[in-house]
C-alpha cells in the first residue's frame, strides 16, 4: 500500500465554470462581482452545522435538494466585498451513494463544481471523521479540512500539529472551536486565503491501493474510457466506486451500457484472486489515516469513564431506560402545552377582539352583509387559524432542538429501534411519532431523519393516523361529558395506545405493497451531554419553523376560505341547508347506518379537516345550543359516543399536514392517499365496534 500527497492535474474549462458560476449567483448583491460557492461536507455530530450557522447567521435559505426530500442549507457572508456562498451539505459518514444524502454529496461535488469543499473533522475522532476527505479527494482537488471541537482535544491533553496535518494530506488545514468567536474570524480569512493567496495549495494526498486493486481499478477504467460514459466524474473514482458496490454508481452505468458483463467479470476476477475489494479499499484509508493522525496529533485520549457514560448506563438501561423515556417526553409534551396554550388563548382573545372590531366596522359603513361575513369569518378567521398553529409548531421545535443540543434525542432513538424494528422501522421513526401527538404537520417534517426513503413515505402516510393536541382537547371534552373522570382517564389513554397501535399496523401493510430494500442499519453517533447552546437553539428551531410557515401558510388560509363558502352559501339559511349540511346529510347515508354517525355528527367533522379545534365550535352552531352538553348527553347513545370518539381520533389529516405530506413527498398521489388511506381504515373499524357494541348493548 503507498499513501502518498501528489501534485493534482488542474481542472479544465475554466471559462465553462466561470460562466456556471455567474448562473449560479442566487443571492449576491451587483455590487458584489464576485461569489465563491463553498460546500460544508462533514459526519453528523462534528459541529458542522453550527459552523455554518455561526459563518452565515441570519442570512440563510432552507428549502429541499431538487427531487429530493433532503433539506438543503444554503447561505452567506460576505468578505472584501467578496459573496461566499456556503451550502451545508447533509450529514453522512462516507460518501458510499447508499442514501439520498451520500448522492446529493456526490453530485453537489461533481456537477456544482464548488470553489472549495471544506471537510469537518472532529479533533477528538480525527482517524475516523477524516475517511470522508479521503473520499472526497477522489472527486476534487479543491478540499480543505476543518479541524473542530479543538477546544476538548486541549481539555484531554491532545495536541494537533496543523503543518504535520496539512503536509501530509497536502490540502490546507485549520484547528478550531465552534464555541470561541475568535475562530469564526480565523475560519473567514482561512476560507479567503485559500481561494485567494499562495499561502495553501491543493494536491490531495493519493491513494495506490496493493497490485490487485489498483490492476482492477485500471480495468474498470479502461472499459469506462472506451464507452465515454459519465464523463464529469473522474474514471478513477467511478472505478473505486464500482468496486465498492455503490449502488448509485452502478444504477448510472446499467443506463449507459449492459453492465452486467463487467459485474461478472468483476466477480470472477474476486473469486480467483481471493479479495474483497470493498474491504480492502477501506483497510488501505484507514490505513493511511492511521499513519497520518499517529504522525500528526501527540498525546493520549484517556478512555476513563465520562460523565456520559456514567448517564447512560441509567439512560440507556434496558430496563430503567424505558421509564426514564417516557417520564422525559411526558415531561416534553407538559412543557409544551403549558407555555403554548397560554399564548394560544391570549393571540384567539386579541385576533377575536380585531375580528369584532373590523365586523363593527364594516357594518357602520353598511357593507353587504355576506361581504362581512367573508371578510370576517373568511379571511381574518382563516389568517387566525394559521396564526393560532404557530406557537405550537414553534414552543415544539424549540424543545427538540434542546433535547437534540443537550444530546438526548440520538438515545431517545437508540432506545426505541429495537421496538420499531419489528414494524419494519429504525428508531428514528419514534421521534416522529413523538412529534405528531403535538401536530402531525410537525411530526412529518421530523420524519427527513429516517434514512430510507420508503419508508420515510410510509411513515409521513401512517402518521395521520396519530392524535394531535387539538385532537387531544377534542376527546377530553367528549369523555368529559359522558364518563366520570377516571374512566374518561381510561378511555383517553386507551384511544392514544390503539393510534400508535393503527400508525405501526398501517406502516406494516403499507410495506407489503412496497418494493423490498435491504434495510438500513441504524447508525447513530452518540454526541457527548451538554448544556444547550441558545444560539444552536436559535438556529435549528427557525430552520424547520421557518420552513413550515411558508410553504403550508398559504394552504391553511385558501383551505379555510374553502370551509366558509361550504358552511355559508346559501347565504342566511339554517346550517343543515348550507352546502355543508347537505354534504353532510348524502355522508349520513352510509355513516348513519354502520357507525350511526348522523349529519349532525359528520358536518362538524368537515370543519376538522381544516383545524380540529373548530369541532367543538361546529357542534355548538349545528345543534344551536349554549348548553352543548345537555344535548348532546340526551341525543348521543353509548354506541354512537364511541364511535364519534373512534372515527374523529383518525379519520383524516388537517389541511397543514396535508400540506406536510405534499411538501415532503413532493407528490400529490401521496398527499390524496394520505387522505384516503386513514378514511378507509377508520371507517372500517368504526363500523366494526359500533355494530358489535349495538348487539351487546
Amino acid at each position: 500500500m503507498v499513501f502518498r500527497n501528489c501534485h493534482s492535474t488542474k481542472r479544465k474549462n475554466k471559462k465553462k465554470q466561470k460562466l456556471k458560476k455567474c448562473k449560479r449567483n442566487y443571492y449576491a448583491s451587483k455590487k458584489h462581482s464576485i461569489e465563491h460557492v463553498i460546500g460544508f461536507l462533514g459526519n453528523p455530530n462534528v459541529g458542522k452545522s453550527s459552523l455554518f450557522n455561526e459563518l452565515t447567521g441570519s442570512h440563510q435559505h432552507i428549502g429541499n435538494w431538487p427531487g429530493k426530500t433532503v433539506e438543503k442549507k444554503e447561505g452567506h457572508f460576505i468578505l472584501a466585498d467578496e459573496y461566499f456562498s456556503v451550502v451545508d451539505l447533509p450529514g453522512t459518514y462516507s460518501l458510499s451513494g447508499r442514501s439520498d444524502e451520500e448522492i446529493i454529496t456526490e453530485e453537489f461535488i461533481v456537477q456544482e463544481r464548488p470553489d472549495l469543499v471544506c471537510v469537518i473533522a472532529d479533533a477528538m475522532r480525527l482517524e475516523r471523521t477524516l475517511y470522508l476527505a479521503l473520499q472526497a479527494f477522489e472527486l476534487t482537488d479543491k478540499v480543505a479540512i476543518i479541524v473542530n471541537m479543538i477546544d476538548v482535544a486541549e481539555k484531554h491533553n491532545l495536541e494537533i500539529n496543523r503543518k504535520k496535518l496539512e503536509n501530509s494530506l497536502g490540502v490546507p488545514v485549520i484547528l478550531v472551536s465552534a464555541l470561541r468567536d475568535s475562530s469564526l474570524i480565523e475560519l473567514k480569512k482561512f476560507i479567503y486565503d485559500a481561494l485567494h493567496t499562495d499561502k495553501y495549495h491543493f494536491h490531495p494526498a493519493k491513494i495506490f491501493y496493493s497490485d490487485k486493486i489498483e490492476g482492477l481499478i485500471r480495468k474498470i477504467s479502461e472499459q469506462i474510457e472506451d464507452r465515454k460514459v459519465l464523463k464529469e466524474y473522474p474514471t478513477r473514482w467511478i472505478a473505486i466506486k464500482l468496486l465498492e458496490e455503490d449502488n448509485w454508481i452502478k444504477s448510472e452505468l446499467a443506463k449507459e451500457f449492459d453492465l452486467d458483463i463487467l459485474l461478472k467479470t468483476l466477480e470472477e476476477i474476486k473469486e480467483k484472486e481471493k479479495i474483497n475489494p470493498k474491504v480492502e479499499i477501506a483497510k488501505t484509508k484507514y490505513s493511511g489515516l492511521h499513519t497520518i493522525v499517529t504522525q500528526s496529533v501527540k498525546g493520549d485520549i484517556e478512555f476513563k469513564e465520562t460523565l456520559s457514560d456514567k448517564i447512560d448506563k441509567i439512560v440507556l438501561h434496558p430496563i430503567f431506560g424505558y421509564p426514564i423515556l417516557v417520564l422525559i417526553y411526558a415531561l416534553f409534551f407538559f412543557i409544551s402545552f403549558s407555555i403554548s396554550s397560554p399564548i394560544i388563548d391570549g393571540m384567539s382573545y386579541l385576533l377575536n377582539l380585531f375580528a369584532e372590531y373590523i365586523r363593527s366596522v364594516m357594518i357602520q359603513s353598511s357593507s353587504p352583509e355576506i361581504i362581512t361575513s367573508f371578510v370576517v369569518d373568511g379571511v381574518i378567521s382563516g389568517i387566525s387559524a394559521f396564526l393560532l398553529f404557530l406557537p405550537l409548531i414553534i414552543v415544539f421545535y424549540t424543545l427538540v432542538a434542546i433535547m437534540e443540543d443537550s444530546g438526548y434525542l440520538a438515545r431517545s432513538a437508540y432506545l426505541m429501534d429495537r421496538f420499531m424494528s419489528k414494524f419494519g422501522l429504525q428508531g428514528t421513526a419514534f421521534l416522529s411519532i413523538v412529534m405528531g401527538f403535538g401536530c402531525n404537520a410537525a411530526g412529518i417534517l421530523a420524519t427527513r431523519i429516517i434514512k430510507n426513503p420508503k419508508d420515510r413515505i410510509r411513515m409521513i402516510v401512517s402518521l395521520s393516523f396519530i392524535p394531535c393536541a387539538a385532537t387531544l382537547g377534542v376527546i377530553a371534552f367528549i369523555t368529559g361529558i359522558f364518563f366520570a373522570p377516571w374512566k374518561a382517564s381510561l378511555i383517553m389513554l386507551g384511544l392514544y395506545a390503539f393510534s400508535i397501535f393503527l400508525t405501526l399496523i398501517s406502516s406494516s401493510i403499507l410495506r407489503l405493497f412496497m418494493e423490498k430494500e435491504d434495510p438500513l442499519p441504524l447508525i447513530l453517533e452518540m454526541p457527548e451531554y451538554r448544556k444547550p447552546i441558545l444560539k444552536n437553539i436559535y438556529y435549528l428551531t427557525w430552520s424547520r419553523a421557518g420552513v413550515f410557515v411558508k410553504k403550508a401558510g398559504t394552504f391553511i388560509f385558501s383551505a379555510s376560505i374553502f370551509i366558509w363558502i361550504l358552511s355559508n352559501l346559501p347565504y342566511n339559511v339554517s346550517p343543515e341547508f348550507t352546502i355543508l349540511g347537505y354534504l353532510g346529510k348524502v355522508f349520513s347515508f352510509v355513516t348513519y347506518p354502520l357507525m350511526g354517525l348522523s349529519w349532525e355528527m359528520i358536518a362538524p367533522l368537515v370543519f376538522g379537516v381544516a383545524a380540529k379545534e373548530t369541532i367543538i365550535v361546529a357542534l355548538g352552531v349545528i345543534y344551536a345550543s349554549g348548553d352543548l352538553k345537555s344535548v348532546l348527553l340526551n341525543l348521543w347513545t353509548f354506541p354512537q359516543v364511541i364511535s364519534f370518539l373512534l372515527f374523529q381520533l383518525t379519520y383524516a389529516p388537517c389541511f397543514p399536514t396535508i400540506a406536510a405530506v405534499k411538501s415532503e413527498t413532493n407528490s400529490n398521489k401521496w398527499a390524496l392517499f394520505s387522505i384516503l388511506w386513514p378514511l378507509f381504515l377508520t371507517t372500517l373499524i368504526t363500523t366494526i365496534v359500533y355494530q358489535i357494541l349495538n348487539l351487546i348493548i
